[in-house]
């Protein structure tokens, strides 16, 4: 089975790497106007599936189309660049240029949170710069999944182009890795679990890898906020999706001059966060993906509370629905402070200072987002000194997401940079080009 997909995406990179910009640059078009075309279907499989909020199903389609689009204008300025190499004696009419090229067939890994979103994400540059790719989606949801290869495979044949440049694997683990093992595949780019990312980065040691592997986000807030502004924020960054997403707001450090004002207006924001059945447009919580999710999740607030953890929000599971919870006075060393919980609950700390709860912030071998609230300028550079994240949001919650910018994380959070811009560049081999005119005697 591995031998016959190599071979099949070998012989659609053969043709496709030597493709024109043009060539290229219709296919991302064609596959905008097909998302367009299936957007409405595409959102409602998203909630079928995942059971995210139909609002924000939707949304996560109309940023896919955009983000083909900023991999158009990413693309479009995705040049050579101009090398020094006049430098040694007699090379004085020696000129350089750093050219990029297709790396070959490579594998994109990407998850169950953001099935569409993500898919893009490593998609559009992957095929933009000229490789041909193997897919494994997650596997729960294999109808947006098809449905999104679909919309693909339609723009693919509307430029007389071989389905094979993009094929989908199953979701067997073994055969997967196989695969990734395989001399032919030139890279690998995963989003998902810290443990799998792990055994990746181990075996794939000799290869050009990225890998988004979740965080812990903390959020720091300053003595001189709008509380309620603020609050509002947090609320919707630390639940919305029912916190299923690798930037959800999880340690909340208060300084002690606001913590109880702002505790109370906290609350009482989660409160109004519509929660129930995600096919309701108003809904904003629905339940997490599984029901063994939503036990681990219980769990977990159950070991914090045995350990002196108080719960000043919650209530009880109803199969995969974990309502909103907020505990404070929770130990540090607890699975629920110091891992990622990837549901509805947020904690939050008391700290003397701005500083004291920047520093607190940064004691988790995590690094995706970090975010500190505060009007003072010298806080902001503060934050900016020692927060320690692949992204630091001055006023703006650890949920804030550009899909043109950088995106990427530190530490356990994992290895390198998406955004169509950096992409682009992974998915492609650098090769220094120096020319002269010919030597004469």
């Amino acid at each position: 089975m591995n031998a016959t997909l190599i071979k099949q995406s070998k012989d659609a990179f053969i043709t496709w790497e030597f493709s024109s910009r043009l060539v290229r640059k219709k296919l991302l078009e064609d596959w905008s106007r097909e998302l367009v075309r299936e957007s409405s279907d595409l959102s409602q499989l998203i909630t079928d599936e995942v059971s995210k909020p139909i609002t924000l199903a939707r949304a996560e389609v109309q940023r896919s189309i955009l983000l083909i689009e900023s991999t158009l204008e990413a693309y479009a300025g995705f040049n050579a660049e101009d090398v020094v190499v006049d430098l040694l004696p007699g090379g004085s009419e020696a000129r350089g240029s750093l050219k990029f090229f297709p790396l070959g067939p490579v594998l994109l890994i990407t998850p169950f949170n953001f099935p569409v979103n993500l898919a893009v994400h490593k998609l559009a540059p992957a095929l933009a710069a000229g490789n041909s790719v193997l897919w494994k989606p997650c596997p729960q949801a294999p109808r947006t999944s098809q449905l999104l290869l679909s919309t693909l495979h339609r723009a693919l044949l509307k430029s007389h182009l071989s389905t094979d440049l993009v094929q989908v694997l199953s979701s067997d683990p073994e055969e997967v890795e196989s695969l990734a093992l395989h001399p032919e595949i030139k890279a690998v780019s995963f989003t998902g679990s810290e443990r799998v990312g792990q055994h990746l980065q181990k075996i794939l040691w000799n290869k050009k890898i990225t890998l988004e592997l979740g965080g812990n986000a903390a959020v720091v807030l300053d003595q001189d906020i709008d509380l309620r502004a603020v609050a509002m924020q947090l609320a919707i960054s630390a639940n919305s999706y029912a916190g299923q997403s690798c930037c959800s707001a999880q340690r909340i450090y208060i300084h002690e001059k606001i913590y109880n004002d702002f505790s109370k207006i906290f609350l009482e924001e989660i409160t109004k966060l519509p929660v129930g059945d995600p096919n309701l447009p108003e809904t904003v919580i629905g339940p997490v993906i599984d029901e063994d999710s939503a036990k681990r999740i219980e769990a977990w607030i159950s070991g914090a509370v045995r350990t002196g953890a108080k719960c000043l929000l919650g209530g009880p599971r109803v199969g995969s629905f974990i309502p909103p919870h907020v505990l404070v006075d929770v130990p540090p060393s607890s699975e629920i402070c110091s891992e990622e919980v990837f549901g509805p609950v947020v904690l939050l700390q008391s700290v003397s200072s701005f500083e004291e709860g920047l520093r607190q912030a940064k004691t988790t071998r995590y690094g995706l987002r970090s975010s500190a609230y505060t009007n003072a300028v010298s806080g902001l550079f503060l934050a900016e000194k020692i927060l320690q994240a692949g992204g630091v949001m001055i006023n703006l919650p650890p949920t804030y997401r550009v899909d043109s910018a950088p995106f990427g994380g530190v530490g356990a959070s994992g290895v390198g940079i998406e955004g169509p811009r950096w992409a682009l560049e992974f998915f492609s081999e650098k090769r220094l080009i120096a020319f002269a005119p010919p030597p004469k005697s």
